[in-house]
């Protein structure tokens, strides 16, 4: 955010996160030095560690390993007032400079073992569509129709937080998720799930519908 730069350049205690460790304004030939906060990212947790590091393939150790993202279109400082055509285009690293959109992927699931999976490109048309039975942890099918394939596991038993799903996009540089996964925010601000999860049916025969959203290339 343009406030938060600016009270960085200052030297202005923020109101949302750390302050620098140096006073003053910062002068001409002065240099900093970004460490990332990997508080709490506990390797034995994986889960938990995911969600700390998503963008780091190591603790402490954020080099490239094909998370990092950047403009395409436009190359240096963003304007004001914002131009979405040409500020609004980012490439992931290793995918040949190619836009980085949203896509979304949809989990039908009937009692413990029947899954229907389906994935939509970033305008919301679907692309590919896959069953499976999966009657123990394990099970596990790949979708594609996407620039790169999504696989899907079941490693749990039905929950309704849809923890017993898991979902892999890109095998390459892959992008992991749980069905209960929840993003963080390091200023405070409202985390929220990666997937929506709605229950149905009855404690005999219950449904789940899923819909997660994820980062996937321009093809």
């Amino acid at each position: 955010e343009g406030s938060q730069l600016g009270n960085f350049i200052q030297g202005v205690t923020p109101t949302r996160g750390q302050p620098r460790t140096c006073p003053g304004p910062i002068q001409d030939g002065d240099t900093w030095q970004i460490v990332f906060d990997l508080a709490g990212a506990d390797p034995s947790n994986e889960r938990m560690f995911n969600s700390k590091t998503q963008y780091c393939a190591k603790p402490g150790v954020c080099g490239n390993d094909q998370y990092q993202f950047h403009l395409t279109v436009r190359n240096g400082p963003l304007d004001s007032p914002y131009n979405p055509g040409t500020m609004n285009h980012y490439t992931q690293e290793g995918t040949g400079g190619k836009d980085l959109l949203q896509c979304s992927v949809t989990v039908h699931r009937q009692r413990d073992m029947f899954f229907n999976v389906a994935v939509f490109d970033n305008t919301g048309t679907q692309k590919g569509t896959g069953a499976l039975s999966a009657y123990s942890n394990g099970g596990t099918i790949t979708v594609t129709g996407l620039p790169a394939s999504l696989k899907f596991t079941r490693v749990g038993p039905f929950a309704a937080s849809g923890a017993g799903m898991s979902f892999t996009y890109n095998s390459t540089f892959p992008f992991s998720w749980f069905g209960d996964t929840k993003g963080s925010s390091t200023y405070g601000l409202a985390s929220g799930n990666y997937c929506s999860v709605t229950n149905s049916g009855t404690a005999s025969s219950p449904v789940q519908d899923v819909q997660c959203y994820f980062p996937c290339p321009a093809a």
